[in-house]
């Protein structure tokens, strides 16, 4: 056997990195930031606790490498291009990213980016380079979810008002239920989204 080169070292050493930066945003996007131990990044990875050292400095350095390479890789920006490539009515959209936001992904990483903002939303104490990166993020979602409240309003499918406001009330909700306990969504969630989008639903 041919020994390996360092091309295909690099490579590896990419592919493993990629490995635990897809078992971080898991992990955060499970158990939020505070509670999140680097064991847990590495039995959720399948690495030993050292190896994860051999590529990340802390905590801190992992979530906000994780956060920062998984909105580089498009997919939530991917998801919003589907969705609105749909004909779907508005409401229904939202609906779709609602249930979406709640859904957990053994390969998509979306999901679980929305969850980790989530809780990173208004955290204290927060480096510098993470909070920027937190708002980044944030204001992404505000600037395409934006525009499916609006549409929403002139159809007559929302509730009328002050369009950002409203969906500063919808992000608020969503971020505490993400705080408390976002595994009781899963059952029965088409049902308990479809209760908890009646705030901006118009009746």
């Amino acid at each position: 056997m041919s020994p390996i080169n360092q091309e295909q070292l690099d490579q590896k050493k990419a592919e493993r990195k990629e490995q635990i930066m897809r078992a971080a945003l898991r992990v955060f996007a499970d158990n939020g930031i505070k509670l999140t131990k680097i064991s847990m990044i590495a039995k959720e990875a399948k690495v030993s606790h050292g190896l994860i050292y051999h590529y990340f400095d802390s905590k801190e350095e992992i979530l906000y490498e994780s956060i920062e390479w998984a909105m580089d890789q498009n997919t939530v920006a991917q998801f919003f291009h589907s969705l609105n490539a749909s004909e779907k009515s508005p409401l229904e959209k939202i609906k779709e990213f609602t249930q979406f936001a709640f859904t957990e992904s053994d390969t998509g990483t979306s999901s679980m980016v929305f969850r980790i903002v989530q809780y990173l939303n208004g955290a204290n104490g927060l480096p510098d380079h993470i909070h920027e990166l937190v708002n980044k993020s944030g204001q992404f979602y505000i600037k395409v979810l934006a525009p499916l409240f609006l549409e929403g309003q002139k159809s007559g499918e929302i509730i009328q008002g002050d369009t950002e406001e409203l969906l500063g009330v919808y992000l608020t909700v969503l971020s505490s239920i993400m705080a408390d306990d976002p595994s009781y969504w899963k059952e029965n969630m088409e049902r308990k989204v479809s209760i908890l989008l009646r705030m901006i639903e118009v009746r």
